[in-house]
C-alpha cells in the first residue's frame, strides 16, 4: 500500500524547510516577473520614443510670416517690414499696436489662406504699422504679384520687405 499525501506525517523542520523554499520561489518568480516588466516597458518607450520623434518633426509647427498690417491682410501679409526679430517665448503671442480680437483674425486668416491648420502655425508677433500700403491705380491681386516678384529677384524674403506704396504708371 502507497501512503497517501493526507496520512503523510512531517516534523516541524522537514515544515519550516518546505515552507522557506517555496517562500524562495515565489520570490524569485516575482523577482523574474519585475525585470521582465521593466525590459519590456524599456522596449516599448524606446519604440514609442522612435516613432513619436519622426512624428514630431513631421507635425512640428510651421513658422507663420510675421503679419504687420491689421487693415489690407492680403497684401500686407507679404510685406512685413524689415524689423528686429521679436524674442520668441513659446506659448507667447507678441502684440504691438494692436488688440487681440484683430490679431485672432490675421491668425485665422494666415490659417485658411496657407492651408495650414491653426494649431501648427507659431506666430510670434503681430504688429500693426501706422502708414498703410498705398495702392494707386491697381488692385490687391497685382500688387502681390508684384512684391512676390520683387522677392524674387532681390533674393530678399517677403517678410524683410517694406512696400509703402505701389502705382501704377500709364504709360502715354
Amino acid at each position: 500500500m502507497t501512503p497517501t499525501l493526507f496520512n503523510m506525517q512531517m516534523s516541524w523542520g522537514e515544515t519550516l524547510k518546505t515552507s522557506v523554499v517555496g517562500f524562495v520561489i515565489v520570490m524569485i518568480v516575482l523577482a523574474v516577473i519585475a525585470v521582465l516588466i521593466l525590459i519590456i516597458s524599456k522596449a516599448f518607450k524606446a519604440i514609442s520614443g522612435a516613432a513619436s520623434k519622426t512624428e514630431k518633426s513631421e507635425d512640428a509647427p510651421v513658422a507663420a510670416p510675421v503679419v504687420e498690417n491689421a487693415a489690407s491682410v492680403a497684401p500686407v501679409a507679404a510685406t512685413a517690414p524689415a524689423v528686429a526679430p521679436v524674442q520668441a517665448i513659446p506659448g507667447y503671442l507678441h502684440l504691438e499696436n494692436t488688440d487681440e480680437r484683430t490679431a485672432a483674425t490675421i491668425m485665422a486668416i494666415v490659417s485658411h489662406e496657407t492651408g495650414i491648420p491653426l494649431n501648427r502655425l507659431a506666430f510670434s508677433s503681430i504688429k500693426l504699422l501706422r502708414e498703410e500700403l498705398v495702392l494707386e491705380n491697381t488692385d490687391d491681386q497685382t500688387a502681390a504679384i508684384i512684391m512676390a516678384i520683387v522677392s524674387d529677384q532681390t533674393g530678399i524674403p517677403l517678410n524683410r520687405l517694406e512696400f509703402r506704396s505701389i502705382k501704377l504708371i500709364e504709360e502715354n
